[in-house]
C-alpha cells in the first residue's frame, strides 16, 4: 500500500513539477475553483459503500451489485449537478472559463462511476500487489496525458483534459483487471445504508473541511494567490500525509477482521498508531524546515510566494493524517457514529470562523485555524478509541512524546546550523533532508532506549534488521 501511494503521489509530484513550469499559477486557481467545488459536492455524495464491503466480510454478489448500482447513480447526479451549477460558479469566480472546465469535469465524474466494483475485493482480501497495479497504471498513463497536453495547449485545458483521460482509463483497467462483471441491482441497498450513513456524514464533513475555504477563497483574492494556496496545500499533502496514510489503509481490512478479538484488536491499535505518529510527525516538521528549497526545487523561482504557505500546511497534514487514521480505525470497528459526530462539530466550528480567521490575519491565519481544529479532533479520537479498548492513557502518552521530542530537535538543529549561502538549491535540500532524517533517528533511538524499548517503529525496525541478518547468515 506504500509503494502503492508513494508511486501515485510521485507521478503526482513529477506531473506538478513539470505543470508548475509550463502552466502559469493563474492556471491552477481557475482549476482550483471547480475542484473545489467537485470536493464539496462529492462529500454529499460519498456514502463510503467500498468501506461497507470491506467491513462485511460475508458480502457476496448481491451487496457488490447494489454498491455499483448506487455509486453509478451518484455519479451521474454529481456530474449532472456540476454542470448545471457552472453558470453560478463562473459568476462567483467572475470567470466565464469556469463554465467549460465544469462541462468536462461533470463529464469526468459521470464516467468514474462506471469502474468496476470487483476491485473492492483487491482491497478486502489484502491483495496489495493487484492493487498496485489498477492504481498505478492508469495514473502512469494519466500523467503522460496531461505533460503531453500541456505541451502542447500551454493552458489549463491540459489540467482538466488530462483528468478526464486518466478516469477513462480507471475504468478500462477496473473491467481489465477484474473477472467480476457488475450488474444493475436495487435489492440491498437497506442494508448498506445502514452501515454507511454515519460514513456519509463523515464524508461530508471532511470535504467541507478540505475544500470550503478554496472555494469562499475565489470570490475574496485573486486566481494567482488562489493558485498558491491551492497548489500550497496540495505540495504539503503529497510529502506528509499522501506517503504516509497507506500504513494505514492497508490495516483497515485487518481491524474488520480483529473487530471480534479485543485484546489481538487493542495491540494492533498500539502498534500501528506508534509507528504511523513516529513516521508521520518528521515527515512534517521537516517539511516546515526546508519549505523554501523544496518549493524552488519542485516548482520552481514563479512559485516562491507558496513556500510559507507550504511550511503552514505541514503542521496541519500532521493532526489531519492522524485524525483520518483513527477514524478509519473507528470506521472498521462499529464507533463510525462518533467519529462522524465529532468530525461534523469540526466542520461546523471551521465554517462559522473560515472569513473572520482570513479577516484577521490572511492566509496564515486560515491555516493556523484548521491546524487547531485538526489538533483538537486528533485528542478527542484518540480519547473515544483508548475508552473503547480500556487503554490507560500513559499508554498512549508513551508513543507520543518520543517523536515529538526527536522531531522539536530535529527542528531547532536545521534552523540553526549555518549552511553555505553558495550551497545550490537542490544541494541544499538534499544536505538539509538527509542530516534532518540523521538528527530524527538519533534521537529517537536515544529517547526509545531510555523510554525502556517499549513496542514501537523501533523495535519493528530494528526486528526487521535481525530477522533480515539471520536469514542471510542462515543461508
Amino acid at each position: 500500500m506504500i509503494a502503492t501511494r508513494w508511486s501515485h503521489r510521485l507521478l503526482g509530484l513529477v506531473s506538478t513539477m513539470i505543470l508548475a513550469r509550463l502552466l502559469m499559477p493563474e492556471d491552477f486557481g481557475l482549476v482550483a475553483t471547480v475542484a473545489a467545488v467537485v470536493s464539496i459536492i462529492d462529500g454529499f455524495f460519498d456514502f463510503g459503500f467500498d468501506l461497507a464491503l470491506i467491513h462485511n466480510q460475508r458480502a457476496g454478489r448481491p451487496e457488490f451489485d447494489a454498491a455499483w448500482t448506487l455509486r453509478l447513480i451518484k455519479s451521474l447526479i454529481f456530474g449532472g449537478l456540476l454542470m448545471v451549477a457552472s453558470p453560478w460558479m463562473a459568476d462567483y469566480a467572475n470567470a466565464p472559463e469556469v463554465i467549460g472546465i465544469s462541462l468536462i469535469m461533470g463529464a469526468s465524474l459521470a464516467i468514474k462511476g462506471l469502474e468496476n466494483i470487483g476491485t473492492v475485493t483487491f482491497h478486502r482480501e489484502l491483495e496489495f500487489d493487484r492493487l498496485f497495479r489498477f492504481r498505478m497504471y492508469p495514473r502512469l498513463m494519466g500523467v503522460a496525458t496531461t505533460i503531453a497536453l500541456a505541451v502542447t495547449l500551454r493552458s489549463y485545458w491540459a489540467i482538466v483534459l488530462g483528468a478526464f483521460a486518466r478516469y477513462t482509463y480507471e475504468v478500462a483497467f477496473s473491467y481489465g483487471m477484474s473477472p467480476y462483471r457488475p450488474r444493475f441491482r436495487l435489492q440491498g441497498i437497506g442494508q448498506l445504508w445502514q452501515f454507511s450513513r454515519w460514513i456519509l456524514v463523515t464524508n461530508i464533513a471532511r470535504q467541507l473541511f478540505n475544500a470550503a475555504d478554496r472555494f469562499v477563497l475565489t470570490g475574496l483574492i485573486s486566481k494567482r494567490e488562489l493558485g498558491f494556496y491551492s497548489v500550497g496545500v496540495d505540495v504539503a499533502g503529497t510529502v506528509t500525509v499522501d506517503l504516509m496514510s497507506p500504513a494505514g489503509s492497508a490495516l483497515t481490512p485487518g481491524f474488520a477482521k480483529l473487530q471480534n478479538e479485543p485484546d489481538r484488536l487493542r495491540n494492533a491499535f498500539v502498534i500501528s498508531t506508534s509507528i504511523f505518529v513516529a513516521l508521520i510527525t518528521p515527515a512534517s516538521v521537516g517539511l516546515w524546515c526546508v519549505a523554501p528549497e523544496l518549493t524552488a526545487v519542485i516548482l520552481g523561482a514563479q512559485w516562491t510566494e507558496a513556500a510559507p504557505l507550504i511550511g503552514l500546511f505541514a503542521f496541519f497534514w500532521l493532526f489531519f493524517a492522524i485524525a483520518e487514521n483513527l477514524g478509519r480505525f473507528m470506521t472498521m470497528t462499529g464507533l463510525q457514529a462518533s467519529a462522524a459526530r465529532i468530525g461534523l462539530v469540526r466542520t461546523l466550528v471551521f465554517l462559522a470562523l473560515l472569513y473572520p480567521a482570513f479577516q484577521f490575519g490572511g492566509l496564515s491565519a486560515l491555516i493556523l485555524m484548521k491546524t487547531a481544529l485538526s489538533a483538537v479532533e486528533a485528542a478527542v479520537l484518540t480519547g473515544v478509541c483508548t475508552r473503547h479498548l480500556r487503554l490507560p492513557a500513559h499508554h498512549i502518552f508513551a508513543f507520543l512524546w518520543r517523536p515529538a521530542l526527536a522531531a522539536g530537535a530535529m527542528a531547532a538543529l536545521l534552523t540553526h546550523i549555518p549552511f553555505p549561502a553558495d550551497l545550490p538549491t537542490l544541494g541544499a535540500l538534499a544536505l538539509k533532508a538527509v542530516i534532518g532524517a540523521l538528527i530524527y533517528a538519533g534521537s529517537s533511538m536515544l529517547l526509545w532506549q531510555l523510554g525502556g524499548k517499549p513496542s514501537g517503529l523501533e523495535s519493528t525496525v530494528l526486528g526487521i534488521i535481525r530477522k533480515r541478518c539471520g536469514a542471510a547468515g542462515a543461508a
